[in-house]
């Protein structure tokens, strides 16, 4: 029930018999008269003795309307009825209750709340001694305190404690209003977010208490008041949020500190010590976006600017000094320093990648300078670009340097930073047994144990360090080592079985199966495919390749260095004639077959950059437009061009040939915009050599109309890799059923969803 259902005032009309003489009529009237003026004195005392009770009256505890609402207020009225109405009515029935009928104790708080308190609050505004227009104010106030109730039960977003809120402190900022008390300590006292969205509302004239607020939810809600960074910016709480910020996101703060923007002035007014702290490197330091990652050691006087200003200024220096910030604890710039660390030591390993050709002497120069500890944040940063020539390098001149240095020490040294990384690069590039060979003997099994002990601890890094060790699993060679791995990872499936860790116990479930298949790659791929819950791993179905007019559109990426130019001359050989009809323009090449199923190869031309990514964008663009979607996409270039190609990954993409595509962030990125993707992966920079035999073996099935079975399509490649160099270059390609990594991630979704740790 709403409060408008008002009770007009009816007019009583007699009607005279016309039987009736003038003289009883007379007489009548003159009784009438005289009863009159006798009853007044009475009268009057009733009515006066009525008003002095209804004078007596509370306001806020009456239950009706002493007095008929002037038709000129009516109106106001309507609109706060108009929204309790279509709440009521929101589950398409209007029965006074607001809310599910399945959730009875947040129907009964709306129902309450909206309904019968705000009617509570009509009557008392009414009743109230306030003239008309302040009235119609507080109407109003009331009506938009509450009207964001149907959106929010539109979008699912209601909350009745909110609502329930936002009732009792209107009427209390109310009360306080009318006796002219301050609302600042009653909104401190009694803070919740209905203070905010009463705020505009109520009391958005008063500087304090508006302040008060926002001090408030930045306090609550930190990261919701960010996104609303301008509203509260001439407000000291854009200070607390500044200093809320500062320890998560230095750069930011420091981005700001130099910006012209309003956050400028904000960050600059702080007096929040972290905050001044990050001012002083944007106003002092030579190179500030270096600088910020000492922030820790400024802050408590380790270093001065003009210390941090001598190593910034020289690359070599720098990331020495990185290397030896990574073996402290740097909890306010840790991801900086990953990023920066990862950053130059990308220098190093892009230089002896590109000096591939070049003889040792030159393109090991780099290393000449640097420790052991230094070689070995270049291999493990940059586990997704490095070469296997530069990894097998890097690593043999670590060696070296390490002298009598036990591996085990050597790592320990390190508290361990990345060694899951290493030990899976070690495997992969066969290097693994060389290492263990520097530990004693009875230390070889401990550090082995912790290779694979206790992932699931570090949930920022269990998923990359599980993929490290999955990927291991199909490098290692030793059968004894794989045994005793298997033994670890049975004790730690155990363990969390025990400590009933759902995401530990799948995590450890999935690499005791990839584990057993390593030791047992005589149990059929169907098989671990059924273990693992995956889709098929062994075979792709050449009709789920096809586009709806039946047929296989395959895409290759060329880039415009020397690799990329000869690595495309070669590319063209594989397509005949009498097979295929070749078409070319001035940003692509187009093999389409003649024979057979339809199929038709996209290559944009390998221009000199940046034309070659402005011709891949065209050939995107022309194949989005004549919906011609790519169910097989190449990457065929340096593994510093891998960002660009993968950032035109798509859900149609079926079959993904990636160079140098190892590793948990690439596998990660590829199953996120293809989770079923089978992926070729190498743990180098692919090679033409097996490229181009590989791309010619799988268009011929493709042509044939054949299903792609990765057992005999493997086995008849391999046979191809005539000399013992060619099955090198070979050896450093993962199919899709021994892709360990990809398997993990897939499985583990898979197992996430149907444990119900995560929505699907």
């Amino acid at each position: 029930m709403t409060l408008n259902e008002y009770s007009a005032k009816g007019t009583i009309i007699s009607t005279l018999h016309p039987t009736i003489s003038f003289r009883s009529l007379l007489f009548r009237r003159i009784c009438i008269v005289l009863t009159a003026i006798l009853l007044i004195p009475f009268l009057s005392s009733a009515q006066r003795d009525k008003k002095e009770k209804k004078e007596k009256k509370d306001p806020y505890t009456s239950r009706e309307i002493w007095v008929p609402v002037p038709i000129n207020r009516q109106l106001s009225h309507d609109l706060v009825d108009n929204i309790q109405k279509a709440a009521d009515e929101f589950d398409g029935d209007r029965d006074g209750m607001i809310g599910s009928k399945d959730d009875p104790v947040d129907a009964k708080m709306l129902t309450q709340a909206i309904i019968k308190q705000v009617d509570h609050l009509q009557i008392v505004i009414e009743n109230l001694p306030l003239d008309h227009y302040k009235k119609i104010q507080y109407l109003k106030e009331l009506k938009n305190a509450i009207s964001g109730i149907t959106e929010d039960l539109r979008n699912g977003t209601l909350s009745p404690q909110h609502y329930k809120n936002i009732v009792i402190n209107y009427e209390a900022l109310f009360k306080r209003q009318q006796n002219e008390e301050d609302i600042v300590d009653f909104i401190n006292q009694n803070f919740t977010r209905s203070f905010y969205t009463l705020m505009p509302v109520m009391f958005k004239d008063s500087a304090e208490a508006v302040a008060a607020v926002y001090k408030n939810m930045v306090r609550l809600y930190p990261d919701e008041m960010f996104k609303r960074f301008r509203e509260i910016a001439p407000y000291p709480a854009a200070e607390d949020l500044i200093a809320h910020i500062a320890p998560k996101q230095p750069s930011l703060i420091l981005t700001y500190a130099t910006s012209t923007s309003i956050e400028r002035g904000v960050v600059r007014r702080s007096k929040d010590p972290l905050v001044m702290q990050i001012v002083e490197i944007a106003d002092n330091a030579k190179v500030p976006l270096r600088a910020i990652v000492y922030l820790e050691d400024l802050k408590n006087g380790v270093l001065t600017i003009n210390d941090v200003n001598t190593v910034t200024q020289s690359s070599e220096l720098y990331y020495k000094s990185l290397v030896q910030q990574r073996m402290k604890t740097n909890t306010l710039t840790k991801r900086l320093l990953e990023r920066e660390s990862k950053y130059q030591a990308l220098e190093y390993v892009r230089i002896m990648n590109e000096l591939h050709d070049a003889k040792d002497p030159i393109r090991f120069k780099c290393l000449e300078s640097l420790t052991p500890k230094e070689m070995y944040f270049l291999m493990v940063l940059c586990s997704d670009e490095i070469y296997t020539s530069t990894f097998v390098g890097t690593f043999n001149r670590m060696l070296i340097k390490m002298g009598p240095v036990k591996g085990d020490v050597f790592l320990a040294d390190m508290n361990m930073d990345k060694f899951r990384t290493f030990i899976r690069m070690c495997a992969g590039y066969n290097k693994l047994d060389e290492f263990i060979a520097t530990i004693d003997a009875e230390n070889r099994n401990i550090l082995m144990a912790t290779f694979v002990k206790n992932i699931d601890k570090n949930t920022e890094t269990d998923l990359e360090d599980a993929v490290d060790v999955a990927d291991s699993f199909g490098s290692i060679t030793d059968p004894d080592l794989l045994e005793y791995l298997l033994g670890e990872v049975t004790e730690n499936y155990e363990r969390t079985y025990k400590e009933n860790n759902k995401r530990g116990l799948i995590i450890y479930f999935l690499l005791h199966t990839l584990c057993n298949s390593a030791i047992n790659p005589e149990q059929s791929s169907d098989a671990l495919q059924e273990q693992l819950k995956v889709p098929p791993i062994t075979y792709v179905p050449n009709n789920i390749l096809l586009n709806d007019s039946n047929a296989v559109i395959e895409q290759v990426f060329f880039y415009g260095d020397e690799d990329g130019i000869s690595s495309f001359a070669s590319f063209q050989s594989i397509f005949r004639s009498d097979e295929w009809r070749i078409t070319k323009n001035d940003k692509w090449f187009t093999a389409t077959s003649t024979k057979g199923k339809p199929v038709s190869v996209y290559a944009n031309l390998p221009l000199h950059e940046p034309a070659d990514e402005e011709a891949q964008k065209a050939l995107c663009a022309y194949l989005d437009q004549n919906n011609l979607s790519p169910s097989i996409l190449v990457h065929r270039g340096h593994s510093y061009h891998l960002s660009t190609t993968m950032s035109h990954l798509s859900s149609n993409n079926k079959i993904i040939i990636l160079g140098s595509c190892g590793g948990y962030h690439n596998l990660s990125t590829i199953l996120e915009q293809s989770e079923d993707a089978h992926i070729i992966s190498s743990k180098q920079t692919g090679t033409m050599h097996v490229n181009d035999p590989m791309l010619a073996d799988l268009n011929k099935l493709l042509v044939n109309g054949k299903d792609v079975n990765w057992i005999d399509f493997w086995a008849a490649l391999g046979a191809q890799m005539k000399s013992p160099q060619l099955q090198d270059l070979f050896n450093d390609y993962v199919p899709p059923h021994k892709n360990m990594g990809a398997l993990f991630l897939k499985a583990f979704k898979i197992q996430m969803i149907e444990n119900g740790l995560v929505s699907n």
